[in-house]
This record gives structure tokens, C-alpha cells and sequence, in this order.
């Protein structure tokens, strides 16, 4: 079975205000919808700096960019992975956490940090809507260049700790700000989909930008909705789904690890999938089959994502569902059981086909 294929563009092919982003010598607020290439930005910008490094929230982006880097001089780890390691034999690892989420342990953990000689010529935080401002005071003190990208309408984890572009820019309006502008990853079919599910998004409907995608990658299948008779019914489609694609890179999200532990087991017989979530360490190899939760997909891009549960549920945030979809670039399945989700009332019909498999 293939493995994950891991991609990073040349610098020659990035576009103007790109490669304006990652030249800029101060420290950057970068923006933009999904696929626009925000990472892309970051990892050409460490790879800028003699003595810097790459944050993210998730352990699954964390692996993907490093496989992209593929060169250990250019550190790249989680946040939350990097305080514990940074701690040693310490044992106030819950008070250099708590500093994520409130300022009474922040001062301390500095010094505990600046005594261990840590210090970076440049520090940048990918999907920074994730983090809290009292973690970037902690950063910010940490180097003389903190640069973010954030995105408001990518934020679906941890709400305690997150924050938002507009915080970030006011305690940080040193930053040079940088918008892309270009969609790089999901065809236009794809997009124009996804951006129903946060309707009051105005980046993301950004007529110049669509009109920039439609010119330049349309032409794909409309994303396929379908409703099955049973679990049955979308296992067998789902690994139709796979036998179709049998190389590309296919994420399937879920929002429950339940979910994930029941499709690994049905999966894993026939096919050779890796699976992450929260209770589980990355794979040290990805095949190109990942079994994963929204949350852990962020940042991450696949050829085909599939979708299983697609319901309404108050916990499935319209967010997770955009964020699912912009992690495609040519295909998108969803698949609900007995019935579609009210939400799809308010879509445009003609964006999605419909297939029933209940008969």
C-alpha cells in the first residue's frame, strides 16, 4: 500500500506576496483562507533563520511539516510537546502548562526557560487562532521575533485556550501583516462548497479570490453527498471510495475517536491505514490512508477526504465541516445514515450530487 505523500512547493513557484512575506526581516501577522499556503510561508521563513522554530497545535501538522522540511536542522514541534520536554525533571509540568491559559505561573516559566539557555532568532506559531495571548507573551519573550498565522474561521479546538486574529494584532501591532490571496490546495467545485458551511465569513467569500479560483482550478467533481441504509452501506462505500484512489493521499475525519477506533477495525483487514487522535501517538510512517479527527487535521492536506456521520449534531460546529472540506484538493465525500442533515437545506443543490444507497 502507498505511503503519505509529503509535497512542498519551490520557493520560485510561490507567488509575490509570498515570497514578500517570507523576505519581510520583522516579524509577520500572516492571514488567509484555507490552502492559501500560510504553511507553506512559515517553513520557507524557518528555513530563513539560523536559530529558529516552527509551532503548531497539532501533533499530526507537526509530522506532515517536518516530513516536508525533511532536515533536522530546522526545528519544528508542537507546543504543548515542546513545554513538556523543555521541563526535565521538573515537577511543576501542570503550573508551565497552566501559563497557556493564564498569566500567575508566566513570568516564572521564563526564567526557567531563559535559564536553560532557550532563546530563537525567530519564533512562528501555525494556526495561531489556537493558542492563547498569554502563550504568545510567553513566546514573545523568548525572541525578538514572534511571527503568527491565524485564520478566525479555523478555530475549532480548545475555546479556553484559543484567541483570535483581532487579539493577536491588537497585543501584537508590531506585526507586519500579510493577506494571500491565492487558493492553492482545494479545486473550485471543492471550495465553493465549503465556504456554505460559515456563511458569514467574509474572507472566505471573497469574490476576487473565487473568481481567481474558478480561472485557475476548476473543472472537478462536485463534492458527492451520500445517504446510506446502514453502517454497512457506508462501510462498503467508503472502501469503494478507496479502490478508486488507491494512491492518493485519503483522510477520513471524524469528529469521535470511537468513531475512528470502529472504521480502523472494519479498514484495517483490507487495507494498511494509519490512524491519530488525541489518545494516540503519530505514526513514525503515514500510509496515505489516515483515519484522524477534524481538530488534528488542521493544516494537513489530502488528495480525497471522506467525511462518514455527517448529521446534525450540536456538537459537529459548522467549522469542523469547512475545515474537513478545505483539506481537499480533488475530492470530498460525505455520508450520513437514513437521512441528510438539515443544514444542507440552505446549501445551493447545485454544489453537491446526491447519491441514495438506501434502496
Amino acid at each position: 500500500m502507498a505511503k503519505f505523500q509529503f509535497w512542498l512547493p519551490k520557493f520560485t513557484d510561490l507567488t509575490r506576496v509570498q515570497k514578500r512575506a517570507v523576505d519581510e526581516t520583522k516579524p509577520i501577522f500572516l492571514s488567509g483562507v484555507p490552502g492559501t499556503g500560510k504553511t507553506v510561508v512559515s517553513i520557507y521563513r524557518l528555513k530563513n533563520s539560523d536559530n529558529g522554530i516552527l509551532f503548531t497545535y497539532g501533533k499530526l501538522l507537526k509530522k506532515t511539516i517536518e516530513e516536508k522540511i525533511d532536515d533536522e536542522k530546522y526545528p519544528v514541534d508542537n507546543i504543548h510537546n515542546w513545554l513538556w520536554n523543555q521541563q526535565g525533571d521538573n515537577d511543576n509540568y501542570k503550573e508551565w502548562l497552566a501559563v497557556m491559559v493564564d498569566d500567575k505561573h508566566r513570568d516564572d516559566t521564563v526564567r526557567m526557560l531563559r535559564s536553560q539557555g532557550v532563546k530563537f532568532d525567530e519564533i512562528l506559531v501555525d494556526e495561531g487562532q489556537d493558542l492563547s495571548i498569554n502563550t504568545y507573551k510567553m513566546l514573545n519573550q523568548l525572541t525578538d521575533k514572534l511571527s503568527i498565522s491565524a485564520d478566525n474561521a479555523q478555530q475549532i479546538n480548545n475555546k479556553e485556550e484559543a484567541t483570535n486574529e483581532e487579539e493577536i494584532q491588537h497585543f501584537f501591532s508590531n506585526l507586519r501583516r500579510f493577506e494571500l490571496d491565492e487558493i492553492f490546495r482545494s479545486a473550485y467545485e471543492l471550495y465553493k462548497f465549503a465556504i456554505q458551511f460559515v456563511p458569514n465569513n467574509a474572507r472566505a467569500h471573497n469574490a476576487t479570490l473565487l473568481e481567481r479560483l474558478e480561472q485557475k482550478n476548476s473543472g472537478a467533481d462536485k463534492p458527492l453527498v451520500y445517504i446510506e441504509a446502514n453502517l454497512d452501506g457506508m462501510f462498503e462505500t467508503v472502501r469503494n471510495i478507496i479502490d478508486d484512489n488507491p494512491t492518493d493521499n485519503i483522510g477520513i475525519l471524524f469528529e469521535d475517536t470511537i468513531d475512528i477506533e470502529t472504521f480502523a477495525e472494519e479498514l484495517s483487514n483490507e487495507y494498511e491505514i494509519s490512524v491519530y487522535h488525541s489518545k494516540v501517538k503519530v505514526p513514525d510512517d503515514l500510509h496515505n490512508i489516515i483515519l484522524t479527527t477534524f481538530k488534528s487535521a488542521k493544516g494537513v492536506e489530502f488528495d480525497v477526504v471522506i467525511i462518514p456521520y455527517f448529521k446534525d449534531r450540536t456538537r459537529y460546529t459548522p467549522e469542523e465541516y469547512y475545515v474537513g472540506v478545505t483539506r481537499a484538493k480533488n475530492q470530498v465525500h460525505f455520508l450520513s445514515i437514513s437521512e441528510l442533515p438539515e443544514m444542507l437545506k440552505d446549501f445551493d443543490e447545485e454544489t453537491y450530487e446526491l447519491i441514495d444507497n438506501r434502496s
